[in-house]
């Protein structure tokens, strides 16, 4: 997991382990160098009293080779050869770095690092030295970096950089990894993630391809035509510088150079680096020169002549923002992907989708020729783009590839989700980008393009990626970049792979190597680390931790030195989490949760500087208390930073005045007449009011004034006040305050009129006085209603009731009587004619139409001979759900007619109504006689509302005319009515039905002859066995003797008889069939055998 922390670089121990005598110089004394295009930088010796005197240095210019010097400078684009010193595949034409000697210190913005910074102003800078154990010298475990007077190391970010640009190892992204000086001498980086220790080296392989029938090429050969500088500018990111075609074309060593003919070159880079930012491309083309190129448009490819090219060009794209998602192509303001006088169709590709991941696959690992993109199957611009890395093999001495060997294949392919070169070292799933180029140019002379391309660009390295990355057939596993070319031109396929960055170590055997392998005594630091309880330490404490016992692990005092500060460091650390309310595990320190704190009353009333101090104090240790975030302080340090929250806590003193703690509880309104202009009186009555509201909240001294207007001004003891508006205190009087009611004159009520408590009566009723008692119009909006609902079931005058004034402000008077006349309605002067009763489907639930009925049937049978109503003109009828209805006279005055007067149940008959319904089935044959039932389907039964409903219960279908069953045929017709359960019946409806073949009909029986002994009785079993078919005939099916069949069995021969074959359905078929009665055997003695009881009738023959 990725965790940036890279902007905090505050005390570090990335420890790379100190070598002693002649090692160490020979170590140091490495010599770095960088390629830095437009500029004129020299070799920088970080240690230039050891640089040996013995190798020469030679400047290179254009396309000069040096083929002899171990050490060279670059200037612009010239370009370092092949070194005959062993040591330069290790050191040499790898890192591109400025001056690593001078120690800069690194700055952050961060305000929580100034936080910090101004929290501990007054911890002595040697605070942290002073409590770190002293280291002793001449171990070969001590730091290859610089120590100070106590021989302790004292590398930090910005030397962890430097030793990276030494080493050709990548620095620590996160704080998650070391470098260090092994005791074989070699340089190793150790990467711990939750606490798994990774151990990596450095990595620079080479590996060409060869072609049938054609000589290898060698180290050499890819070094003279592919350089790579590395410069590492600290915190994981690293600028890479690859030059391809140095010598401005192909070149082999002892070789001469030949122009570019469409030459493939590109890069691939492992997933744990991210490009940050451009691609830069330099080309720089041999002066006088001319070739060849080709530019295309919508596919269509157009051979043109480039006439003397610029000397050096500069193209960029940005990986992020100039690359077509789908295709890959690269296509920029500065780096045309279609038309560009110095190279074709640049693509870059990454893994992110399928499309994506088959053409990174296809073109740079696939061993084949590959002309179509994987998203679109249309060919690549430029054609043919393949780099047949899986041809690749080894060129490196044996040893120098961990995992692999001389000629072996250096990629293992599994990219393409199959398994390619099984034996491979390098898994190409570690790769998930590739930059892809090709030159312009053609065979022939003055054809070939004779240039050379530098690649330039920064990535983000990440530890912990790096782990997870693929591994090989036997752990080997690789993060870098390959830099590859791929040119067919001159009869030569000239195929070179330089591989630069990191390899897993691994042991001779292929096992993992760990760091106590390499690294002396790393297991006791390890075992004196786990002594130490980390509950509440950052990752950055346990890793100077960790460093500070790799320094001293052979030094036990000073190991349990470094466990004790470690354990103190701890407790200090929980202190300040404690501090903060981060650890409270009984709930004591509740209130110094800084979120609670802040929303105090100490702290928000604070003044601002004891706010700020908090807040300052509280930021600076929220920056080192953290376990991920947090930075690294020692134990005095996080001591100062606990004793800073804690008094910065203690100093908020914030505190409210009364007239933020008391809240002035305000009392009903007083009731004022001109709320404009409060007199004397009613302010004594307002300022009494206040007082005694809050008499329990309101302290000795409390002074209340009252405005004119009633607003009330409550002035504390300490001088603060709290104001009370008026408009809560005092309000106008209330209309029933301002007058009163007294009985007016006499109203009139209709008999039998409902009134309700509420209603309105005549105003007249009562008199308004107002408070001169002077009688005064009903004010506006203002009501007399009945407060008791009157008496009007019986006619008389001289009644009283209960009525109330309620004025227009909602304010009401109290009752007062009245006086009421109840005269005769129009109901006592009228008596409805009731007329015949309707019938209704549902007596107490009537339809509409059925009130309609009642309601036409009452007006009607209340008109004169002419048609004109005799009830009052204005009259209303209004029909129940049970039919009682109604009457309403213009008066309001009501007669009622009972529905049971009105209305009756309705017949079956009345209720429904029959159609024709679906044909009915009829068998031939079948008798069927008037009144006998049929299917209820014929008929469809309705509703008063033309609903379709089942038969009602009781009821059925019958026939009203005999039906024609003579004939099979369907679609006749014939007549039916239902005859309902009450009795009723509909009239009769036509139904249509269908004649069908009987069982007779269908069926036909079979015969044969059945043949029986002389003198057999022959039974209706016999029948049956002369019906050879019986078995397919209907289930149920009987055969017996047709009456009056007899056949003679008592002498032999032929007997004809007559059988009848009954169906279920009652039909029969009458079949004639023979029985053979079998000779009587000679000699063969019959028993008779006399049966008593036998009954016979008279007459009978025997």
């Amino acid at each position: 997991m990725k965790n940036n922390r890279i902007n905090i670089k505050e005390k570090r121990r990335y420890a790379i382990k100190k070598v002693s005598g002649k090692t160490a110089s020979v170590f140091v004394g490495a010599t770095i160098f960088g390629i830095f295009l437009g500029s004129n930088l020299g070799v920088i010796n970080t240690k230039a009293d050891t640089v040996s005197n013995a190798t020469d240095t030679a400047t290179v210019a254009g396309n000069q080779i040096n083929n002899e010097s171990n050490t060279v400078t670059l200037n612009g684009n010239q370009s370092n050869s092949i070194s005959n010193s062993p040591t330069t595949n290790s050191v040499q034409n790898e890192n591109l770095s400025t001056d690593n000697t001078e120690k800069s210190t690194s700055s952050t913005d961060s305000s929580a690092s100034s936080a910090v910074n101004d929290a501990v102003a007054t911890t002595s800078s040697t605070a942290r030295m002073a409590t770190e154990p002293t280291t002793g010298t001449g171990s070969d475990r001590n730091a290859a970096g610089t120590v100070d007077e106590n021989n302790s190391n004292t590398q930090e970010t910005t030397e962890n950089q430097a030793r990276a640009n030494e080493t050709g190892l990548t620095s620590a992204d996160n704080y998650s990894s070391n470098i260090y000086k092994g005791t074989d001498g070699k340089d190793y980086k150790i990467v711990t993630i939750y606490g798994k220790d990774y151990v990596y080296r450095p990595a620079d392989i080479q590996a060409n391809g060869t072609a049938f029938g054609q000589g290898k090429t060698t180290v050499a050969d890819t070094k003279n035509n592919i350089q790579i500088a590395k410069e590492d500018l600290g915190g994981g990111k690293t600028r890479w510088t690859v030059v391809f075609f140095p010598n401005k074309g192909l070149q082999n060593v002892g070789y001469k150079l030949s122009g570019l003919s469409s030459a493939k070159f590109g890069i691939a880079i492992t997933s744990d680096y991210e490009i940050v930012g451009d691609v830069d491309v330099t080309v720089d083309t041999q002066q006088g020169s001319s070739y060849k190129a080709v530019k295309y448009d919508n596919n269509t490819a157009t051979e043109y002549e480039v006439i003397s090219p610029l000397a050096q060009v500069k193209q960029s794209f940005n990986p992020q923002t100039d690359v077509d998602k789908k295709t890959g192509l690269i296509n920029s303001d500065s780096m045309n992907g279609l038309a560009n006088d110095y190279m074709q169709g640049p693509y870059y590709f990454t893994a992110d989708t399928a499309y994506g991941r088959k053409n990174l696959w296809q073109t740079f690992f696939k061993e084949d020729n590959v002309k179509e993109n994987a998203y679109d199957n249309q060919d690549y611009v430029g054609g043919v783009h393949d780099f047949w890395a899986n041809n690749f093999t080894i060129r490196n001495k044996a040893g120098e590839v961990d995992g692999g060997s001389p000629d072996q294949k250096i990629m293992y392919d599994t990219l393409n989700g199959q398994i390619s070169n099984k034996n491979g070292v390098i898994n190409t799933s570690d790769f998930n980008k590739a930059m892809e180029f090709k030159s312009q140019g053609k065979s022939g002379d003055g054809y070939t393009q004779f240039a050379s391309y530098t690649v330039s660009f920064v990535t983000q390295h990440t530890d912990s990626y790096q782990t997870q990355l693929p591994k090989g057939t036997k752990n080997q596993q690789f993060s870098g970049i390959s830099a590859n070319i791929y040119s067919y031109q001159n009869a030569y396929y000239n195929m070179y792979s330089y591989l630069k960055g990191e390899q897993r170590a691994l042991t001779s055997s292929g096992a993992l190597v760990q760091p106590k392998d390499v690294i002396s005594n790393w297991q006791t630091g390890e075992d004196a680390l786990a002594k130490i309880k980390q509950d509440y330490l950052n990752d950055e404490q346990i890793n100077d931790l960790r460093n500070q016992i790799h320094n001293n692990v052979s030094d036990q005092e000073k190991l349990a030195q470094i466990v004790e500060n470690g354990n103190n460091l701890n407790d200090a650390m929980k202190e300040l989490g404690n501090s903060l309310g981060m650890y409270d595990e009984d709930g004591s320190l509740a209130d110094h949760d800084v979120e609670t704190t802040k929303n105090t009353d100490r702290y928000k009333l604070a003044s601002q500087e004891k706010r700020d101090a908090y807040d300052k104090a509280v930021e600076a240790a929220k920056s080192v208390v953290d376990k991920q975030q947090g930075k690294y302080a020692d134990a005095e340090t996080v001591k100062t930073l606990t004793e800073n929250v804690k008094n910065a806590w203690n100093a908020l003193d914030g505190e409210k005045t009364n007239a933020e703690s008391i809240d002035p509880t305000v009392p009903e309104k007083t009731k004022v007449n001109d709320t404009s202009k409060l007199t004397d009186n009613e302010k004594a009555e307002v300022k009494t009011a206040v007082e005694e509201a809050n008499k329990d909240k309101f302290p000795a001294g409390t002074d209340v004034t009252v405005g004119d207007t009633g607003d009330v001004t409550v002035t504390y003891p300490d001088g603060s006040k709290d104001t009370i508006s008026g408009t809560d205190l005092v309000r106008p009087a209330k209309d029933n305050e301002k007058y009163t009611v007294e009985a007016g004159t006499p109203v009139d009520l209709t008999h039998g009129k409902t009134i309700a408590i509420g209603d309105e009566l005549d105003p007249k009723s009562v008199v308004v006085k107002d408070s001169n008692g002077s009688p005064v119009e009903l004010p506006v909006g203002s009501k007399v209603v009945w407060v008791e609902a009157p008496n009007t079931s019986e006619v008389g005058n001289g009644k009283t009731g209960q009525v109330k004034v309620v004025y227009g402000d909602g304010t009401e008077s109290e009752p007062v009587a009245v006086t009421y006349n109840v005269t005769p309605n129009q109901a006592d002067s009228t008596t409805p004619t009731i007329p015949e009763k309707q019938p209704a489907v549902d007596v107490n639930n009537l339809t509409d139409a059925e009130k309609d009925k009642v309601k036409q049937a009452v007006e009607d049978a209340n008109k004169d001979d002419s048609g004109k109503s005799t009830l009052p003109e204005g009259t209303t009828v209004e029909v129940g759900n049970d039919g009682t209805t109604t009457v309403t006279y213009p008066d309001s005055s009501k007669d009622t007619i009972s529905g049971t007067d009105l209305v009756r149940s309705a017949k079956d008959n009345e209720k429904y109504t029959v159609e024709t319904g679906s044909p009915v089935e009829l068998t031939h044959g079948k008798t069927i006689a008037v009144g006998d039932e049929l299917d209820p389907k014929a008929v469809v039964v309705k509703d008063s509302n033309g609903n379709p409903v089942e038969l009602p219960t009781g009821s059925k279908v019958v026939w009203t005319e005999i039906p024609d069953t003579s004939e099979v045929g369907n679609g006749k017709t014939g007549q039916a009515k239902v005859v309902y359960g009450d009795g009723t019946e509909s009239e009769p409806v036509t139904v249509t039905y269908n004649v069908t073949p009987n069982q007779a009909d269908a069926n036909t029986p079979t015969t044969d002859k059945i043949s029986v002994e002389p003198h057999t009785s022959l039974t209706n079993d016999d029948a049956a066995k002369a019906i050879t078919n019986l078995t397919d005939l209907p289930e149920g099916t009987t055969v017996t003797w047709k009456p009056g069949t007899a056949i003679d069995t008592n002498a032999p021969g032929d007997k004809q008889g007559t059988v009848v074959v009954s169906y279920p359905d009652g039909t029969t078929d009458t079949v004639d069939v023979f029985v053979n009665v079998k000779p009587t055997p000679e000699n063969k003695t019959y028993e008779l055998k006399a049966h008593e009881g036998i009954e016979v009738d008279k007459n009978t023959k025997l």
